[in-house]
């Protein structure tokens, strides 16, 4: 874990750039590009700052067997604003065409894995047709969630009117790229009480946050607190597989905590927050002091408001425990399931060979009425009749249980 001292006095200082060989040519640039200043303002002493990245990110092409090189396509195969899904050889790419130049880079969005030539190309970016994240198509930076990595880019040249692309097979295989980031300098004074940056909440908008400070050159103490018993984890995939465990859904391995040194405390429940004094303080009674405050806390399931909603076999999703023991209960039971949202219907069809039979109650008379309309709802219910037969609808207002 990273620390700082405790309160230094302001100065201008010099800091020193630890910098790779590989990497000597882009020593004037930023993570993100920019011009990158060697006198860095800080509170506080000398220290020494360096940033890291994943070998791909930072030289795919320095080890000669992991590259492969490929024709893919025609130059006149593609016209302006057009892209293909094409085939390298031990892994795909998507290759673009705009503006009279091709790009080419991963063809997977790394937060689900959706296939980008079916999301939308525009202004330079990639929009994901699933969850609607965007990549540069120039750098492959993420450039708007939802999302974490940025994807690899790939060289392309043209010769002889036929389009070559020079491409990592690491790259190819995972499709995913870190940024470059920095860690916390190495301070003495430690003080446990005391952090530059604090995140309440330790849920995709936290993680989000920390993380950009760190690729930004952000290089003082960063602090994650939550209730949860867990890292950072997937809250989504909740409904999607509700067997996972932790591990099988965190955001990021407990490495990359410890590599980038990100503190997270968990099991700890911030019960105020004085802004006057810039001091935290947590159920438990412990305090802690703050430059800058995030509170990315999120939301909690909206609880049932009926006679017997307190009774044991009524259940909210919030966390893997809830989900593991929902699935565990409901094993060859009968559920229902009050609300057809999308978390509602997601825990419905999850369920549906589970379960002995699976009812959704719902005040509407279709799903997602609300979202997309009458119509797109009666289509969204009869598809799902269709494909879990086990699935029945109510219209009522109730609660759910298990019998």
């Amino acid at each position: 874990m990273g620390g700082c001292f405790s309160k230094p006095k302001p100065v201008e200082v010099k800091i020193e750039v630890v910098i790779p060989e590989k990497e000597r040519s882009k020593e004037e640039m930023s993570p993100n590009g920019k011009a990158s200043p060697l006198v860095y303002k800080v509170n506080g002493t000398a220290r020494h700052y360096h940033l890291e990245e994943h070998p791909i990110a930072s030289n795919p092409y320095h080890n000669p067997k992991d590259v492969v090189e490929a024709s893919v396509c025609h130059v006149k195969d593609l016209e302006n604003g057009q892209m293909r899904e094409v085939d390298l050889g031990c892994g795909k790419a998507l290759l673009i065409k705009e503006g009279g130049e091709f790009y080419a880079m991963g063809h997977k969005c790394p937060h689900y894995g959706a296939p980008l030539v079916k999301g939308v190309l525009s202004k330079g970016r990639v929009r994901c047709p699933w969850h609607g994240a965007c990549f540069n198509i120039g750098t492959g930076d993420i450039e708007d969630f939802p999302g974490l990595d940025s994807l690899p880019r790939f060289q392309v040249k043209i010769e002889k009117e036929k389009v070559y692309i020079r491409a990592s097979k690491q790259a190819l295989q995972t499709q995913r790229r870190t940024k470059m980031m920095a860690k916390c300098i190495s301070l003495s004074n430690y003080n446990l009480s005391s952090t530059n940056v604090l995140i309440i909440g330790a849920g995709a908008a936290g993680l989000v946050c920390a993380e950009t400070l760190r690729q930004e050159g952000f290089s003082d103490r960063i602090v994650m607190c939550t209730m949860d018993r867990h890292l950072p984890y997937d809250r989504p995939k909740l409904s999607k597989s509700m067997d996972s465990h932790p591990e099988q859904i965190a955001l990021r391995p407990k490495e990359f905590f410890r590599t980038y040194d990100i503190e997270v405390l968990t099991e700890m429940q911030a019960a105020a927050v004085d802004i006057k004094n810039k001091t935290a303080v947590f159920k438990d009674g412990f305090k802690m002091e703050y430059n800058k405050l995030l509170i990315a806390t999120g939301n909690t399931p909206k609880a049932l408001s009926c006679k017997g909603k307190e009774v044991e076999n009524v259940f909210n999703i919030r966390t893997p425990e809830d989900a593991n023991r929902v699935v565990k209960l409901a094993t060859s039971k009968n559920v229902v399931i009050v609300g057809a949202s999308f978390l509602g219907m997601e825990v419905a069809a999850y369920l549906t060979e589970r379960a002995h039979s699976v009812s959704v109650v719902e005040l509407e008379e279709v799903p997602f009425k609300k979202f997309f309309g009458e119509r797109v709802g009666r289509a969204v219910m009869k598809v799902t009749l269709l494909s879990c037969p086990g699935i029945g609808f109510g219209e009522m207002s109730g609660f759910c249980w298990f019998q």
